[in-house]
């Protein structure tokens, strides 16, 4: 079997460092991704609310 030494202990360590570092910002990308595409949704649904009120008024809050 062979020796652990620090500096292949130091090798690991820098690249899991490297690796969590890419993770990192691959979740920001994420969240930064997300966020927007709530942001589209909710615009959306504002958008089809405020059609929805203009081709059928109150008909639909009164089915309701």
């Amino acid at each position: 079997m062979s020796k652990v030494t620090n500096e292949m202990l130091y090798a690991e360590v820098v690249e899991l460092d490297r690796r969590l570092q890419d993770t990192a910002k691959s979740l920001d990308e994420l969240v930064a991704f997300a966020r927007e595409t709530n942001r589209e949704l909710t615009e959306g649904r504002a958008r089809t609310e405020a059609l929805k009120r203009t081709l059928f008024g109150n008909r639909l809050e009164n089915l309701g």
